[in-house]
């Protein structure tokens, strides 16, 4: 019987639109970084186009990866990748990229030489749980699903080692570290813990999009991708991540392809592989095409651009333009396009956007994935990137929705006694997307426009959801909306403390009987009261010593200090 062979640098299996065949076909790794400047990905808004990019990524970075600024704005401008370099390189590897090797398959571990599990381990669905098949009728079939083409399997390979779930797994054959058979606490991918960013310009193709992606760099010393090292052994092993290349080809799982005689596969085999050291601050540290918030704690947590409702909030990208806030976001792509905008690498007028993604898991096990979605938000232009004033007004915009967002919910509960999770299934804002892209297309000509129609926008918004929310009386409606609109004026800094005085026996006499200074005022809720005051208005959800010490020892806006229940932090990120 032949030996099968699919060198994954010459077989077509990587589905790209090509702007000279004005149509989709499908490449192999040379061709798509070859032709990266006329060829763009076919399914970018899928998790097949994000390990496809990551992919591509790797190869280029490991082959000719500009290693300085300088380098890197060469190949900006340059018209093509450096494609003899490229060229040499995947010919160099081109066994290691072989996806039925003998001895060391592509992206999988050649120590494995059984094969129990069917096709079906690589179906998208087996990972979704009962309603993965319940969704994919051919998971259900008494029929053994049937072999997969190499190209498709290549494909689905690849996001299983990004995105198989965590659990109990079937440990392979000889590994020690086996409980009668399983493997305990297998990790989720790296690229599954953490949001995915990379960044895409309006009708860019490969080129702009990888390099968009990978900051300028050198390679960290032992630093390869996973086909420049032994294979994989089959035992599960805990390691540290040695560089950039070796996380974004991290082994998560020991896989191995089966193929037929005609190339397809038929058979598979599945266990547990690499467990990262140190999780997210590893891939904080390594790998820029993430996005991440900073906690109360001082902690990195990957960024949520969706809201507890499951739908994407537009304006969040711009969040990640402004390092200065006291909890900021961050993303190395977004650095590294900030710095070549600054450079004036990038066209001033070249619109910028951000395509971010992050696994929703329907259990705290991580064991079934629910979703993953892909959203592209607007980021600005490159030369509003280029301005730091520009970059934290956006952000600024983008945290006045955000106040307003909470404020909503809050100040509805605390206004009509409902519980706060019936107000906030109802009250988040929405059908604001179009808005968002027209102020930040406005901001590159007019920002004092873009911010007035921006807050005209989230008031109309707001509106929508205090007019349809059900209430008891017109009354407790207009009360929520007069609230919700109502003005938040900053405290005003307390003033430098006076020279102490010398003490007057009979003045601290008549103190003691209650001649006092008086309690300060503050103005909330349309008046001026005492912090006692408030805390008998009804907006007021927490007790007066909980209020004192938000607003005296920690600085809290009254009014945020009055309305947020329980002890979440103004501003402070929710970690998920």
């Amino acid at each position: 019987m032949p030996v099968a062979s699919f060198p994954l640098t010459t077989s077509p299996w990587i589905p790209v639109l090509d702007q000279g065949a004005h149509g989709q076909r499908e490449v192999g790794l040379l061709e798509a970084l070859a032709g990266a400047h006329r060829l763009s990905l076919a399914h970018t808004s899928s998790a097949q186009g994000l390990v496809l990019l990551r992919l591509l990524a790797a190869v280029f970075d490991a082959a000719c990866g500009p290693r300085t600024e300088t380098e890197w704005d060469k190949a900006w401008t340059a018209q093509t990748l450096d494609v003899p370099a490229i060229t040499a390189y995947l010919e160099r590897w081109e066994e290691r990229l072989d996806l039925f090797h003998p001895e060391q398959p592509a992206l999988q571990s050649g120590a494995l030489t059984a094969f129990p599990r069917g096709p079906e381990v690589l179906h998208p669905g087996s990972v979704s749980g009962a309603s993965g098949r319940w969704f994919h009728p051919e998971l259900r079939c008494e029929e053994p699903l049937a072999p997969y083409p190499a190209p498709e399997a290549a494909r689905l390979l690849l996001r299983l080692l990004a995105f198989d779930v965590a659990g109990i797994k079937r440990a392979a054959p000889g590994d020690p570290a086996a409980r009668r058979g399983k493997l305990y606490g297998a990790q989720i991918g790296p690229l599954a813990a953490v949001t995915h960013l990379h960044l895409t310009t309006p009708g860019g193709h490969l080129k702009d999009m990888i390099l968009l992606s990978l900051p300028p760099q050198p390679r960290a010393a032992g630093d390869a991708p996973v086909w420049e090292r032994d294979t994989p052994p089959a035992p599960v092993r805990t390691r540290p991540a040695t560089g950039r290349l070796d996380l974004l080809t991290w082994p998560n799982r020991r896989i191995r392809l089966h193929a037929t005689g005609q190339g397809e596969v038929d058979a598979v085999a599945l266990h547990d592989g690499d467990r990262l050291q140190d999780g997210w601050e590893t891939v904080h540290r390594l790998d820029p095409m993430t996005a991440w918030t900073t906690t109360a704690k001082r902690k990195q947590a990957p960024l949520d651009f969706l809201n507890a409702a499951h739908w994407p909030v537009p304006w969040q990208a711009a969040r990640l333009l402004d390092a200065s806030a006291d909890l900021p976001r961050t993303s190395g792509a977004v650095d590294h396009a900030i710095a070549a905008a600054e450079r004036g690498t990038l066209p001033a007028a070249l619109p910028l956007h951000a395509a971010l993604s992050r696994t929703r898991h329907s259990n705290a096990h991580k064991s079934v994935i629910s979703d993953i979605p892909v959203e592209t938000l607007p980021l600005g232009t490159a030369g509003q990137l280029a301005d730091p004033g520009a970059r934290q007004d956006l952000a600024a915009m983008a945290r006045r929705a955000d106040r307003l967002d909470d404020r909503l919910r809050k100040v509805t509960a605390a206004l009509t006694g409902l519980p706060g999770d019936l107000v906030a299934s109802r009250m988040y804002l929405s059908d604001l997307d179009r808005a968002w892209e027209n102020a930040v297309r406005t901001h590159a000509a007019n920002p004092e426009q873009a911010r007035t129609a921006w807050r005209g926008e989230l008031r109309r918004a707001a509106d929508l959801k205090i007019d349809a929310f059900p209430v008891r009386t017109p009354l407790e409606r207009e009360k929520v909306r007069a609230v919700v609109h109502q003005p938040t004026p900053r405290r005003a800094a307390a003033p430098a403390p006076a020279r102490p005085k010398p003490r007057d026996e009979a003045a601290a006499g008549r103190q003691k009987r209650g001649g006092g200074p008086k309690a300060p005022a503050y103005e909330a809720f349309g008046g001026r009261y005492t912090l006692s005051q408030i805390a008998r208005l009804p907006q007021c959800v927490v007790t007066y010593t909980t209020l004192r010490t938000r607003v005296v020892e920690q600085g809290w806006n009254v009014e945020e200090a009055a309305t947020t229940a329980g002890t979440r932090g103004p501003g402070r990120a929710q970690q998920h």
